[in-house]
C-alpha cells in the first residue's frame, strides 16, 4: 500500500510539473512594442517560423464583415476570438455560407473579404467590381469521407471505389469492390446513402478534383462548386449539415472537413494516396501533402492527391479573398492586421481546431502580399 501511495503521488507531481510547463509554455509569446509607446503589435514570429508584418494592432477600427466556406469557419471563429483580444477596435464578423456564395458576396462588394476553398472561375473574374483580388491562403485540412454503417468502424477506401460510390454505380456496402479494400472487414448488405453539399461549395470542388484526378476512368461527374449528382444520393447545407446528416442515417456516407467530422464523433476512413498506402484523415498527414504543393505567384496551390506515402489525397487549401484597392483607409489597415493575425498567431491555434498550419514558406509568402493592400 506504501508503494501504491508513492506511485500515486509520484505520478500527481510529475502532472503538476507538466501543468506548469504547458502553461509556461502558452505564455511565452513573442510581442513588441510600437514605437510611440506600449502598444502590441505583431511581429512575432508564427508556431510555423513566418514572421509578421509590424502591425499595431491596438490603433485598427471598424468593422469587416465576411463570408463563404464553410470549411474554414471553425478556425476563423476561433481567430475572430483571439484577434478580439488584442485588437478590440475592430469588429469581424464571418458567415458560413460556401465557397460560392461568400465568392459572390465579394464580387458585389457586399463584404470586405470572402473565404473561399476554390477558385475564382477566369469567366467570373469580369464580375469582381473591386478590380484585383488577392489570395491569402490561411490553413489547410484533411476532408474526410466519413461514414455510419453498423458494426463498421474501420474502413479503406480507394479513388475508384469513392468514384464508384458517389456516382450511384456501387450501391450496398457489401460490394465486392469495397470488399476487396478491406480484406477481413465483414459488411453488411446495408444500402449506401450517399450524402453531398447542396450549396455551392470549395469541399465539394476539392472533393470532386480529387475524384476526377485520381479515377479519371470512372469517375464521369466532373469537378466543381457543385456538380449533378445521382437522383438517388442526399443533400445537405454546408459542413455540419452533411456531417448532421451522415451521423443520423444508417448506411450513410459523405465528404466533410475534419473539424465538422470530429464534432459529429463521425467514422473516418482511410483513403489510397498516390502513392498506394491508404492513409487516415489527420492533420500531419494533411501538413505532408501541404508542403509537397507548389505555391504559385498569385498564392494559389493544389495539395489535392498530392505525392509522398504519409500524404492524405484529399487535402484542402483555403483562401481569404481580398480586393486590392480598398477605398477606406481603415478598412484597409484592418483588413491587413487580420489577415497578418490568420497567418501568425493564427498558425499557433490552427491544430488546436482541427486544422495543418501552412508551410513557413507560404505563411511567409502570404505576409509579403499584405502590401499590396492599399487605400
Amino acid at each position: 500500500m506504501y508503494v501504491k501511495k508513492r506511485r500515486v503521488a509520484s505520478l500527481l507531481a510529475l502532472l503538476a510539473m507538466f501543468a506548469i510547463i504547458g502553461a509556461a509554455c502558452s505564455s511565452d509569446k513573442k510581442t513588441t512594442t510600437a514605437a510611440s509607446g506600449g502598444s502590441q503589435s505583431s511581429s512575432s514570429s508564427s508556431s510555423s517560423g513566418a514572421k509578421g508584418a509590424n502591425i499595431d494592432y491596438s490603433t485598427l477600427t471598424g468593422t469587416l464583415n465576411g463570408s463563404g466556406s464553410s470549411f474554414q469557419d471553425t478556425f476563423d471563429q476561433k481567430a475572430k476570438t483571439e484577434f478580439a483580444k488584442v485588437a478590440s477596435g475592430v469588429t469581424v464578423n464571418y458567415t458560413k455560407s460556401g465557397s460560392s456564395a461568400g465568392k459572390q458576396d465579394l464580387a458585389n462588394q457586399v463584404v470586405q473579404f470572402a473565404g473561399t476553398d476554390s477558385l475564382i472561375k477566369d469567366a467570373d473574374k469580369p464580375t469582381f467590381k473591386g478590380g484585383e483580388v488577392l489570395y491569402f491562403p490561411t490553413v489547410g485540412a484533411p476532408i474526410t469521407v466519413s461514414f455510419n454503417v453498423s458494426g463498421v468502424d474501420k474502413l479503406k477506401l480507394s479513388p475508384d471505389v469513392l468514384a464508384g460510390i458517389f456516382q450511384g454505380d456501387i450501391t450496398t456496402w457489401s460490394d465486392p469492390k469495397i470488399a476487396a479494400d478491406n480484406s477481413g472487414v465483414t459488411l453488411p448488405s446495408t444500402a449506401i446513402a450517399v450524402v453531398h453539399r447542396s450549396d455551392g461549395s470549395g469541399t465539394t470542388s476539392n472533393f470532386t478534383k480529387f475524384l476526377k484526378v485520381a479515377s479519371p476512368t470512372v469517375w464521369k461527374l466532373d469537378s466543381g462548386d457543385t456538380v449533378s449528382w445521382p437522383a438517388t444520393t442526399q443533400g445537405a447545407e454546408k459542413n455540419s449539415g452533411v456531417a448532421s446528416l451522415i451521423k443520423t442515417t444508417d448506411g450513410a456516407v459523405g465528404y466533410v472537413d475534419l473539424a465538422d467530422a470530429v464534432n459529429a464523433n463521425l467514422k473516418l476512413a482511410s483513403v489510397k494516396n498516390a502513392d498506394g498506402s491508404f492513409v487516415d484523415p489527420t492533420l500531419d498527414a494533411a501538413s505532408a501533402a501541404l508542403a509537397g504543393a507548389t505555391v504559385k505567384d498569385d498564392l494559389t496551390y493544389d495539395p489535392i492527391n498530392a505525392k509522398g506515402a504519409a500524404s492524405y489525397p484529399i487535402t484542402s487549401p483555403t483562401w481569404v479573398i481580398v480586393y486590392a484597392k480598398q477605398t477606406d483607409a481603415k478598412v484597409a489597415a484592418a483588413l491587413k492586421g487580420w489577415i497578418n493575425f490568420l497567418l501568425t498567431d493564427g498558425q499557433g491555434f490552427a491544430k488546436t481546431v482541427g486544422y495543418a498550419p501552412l508551410p513557413t514558406a507560404t505563411a511567409d509568402k502570404a505576409i509579403a502580399q499584405l502590401a499590396k493592400i492599399t487605400p
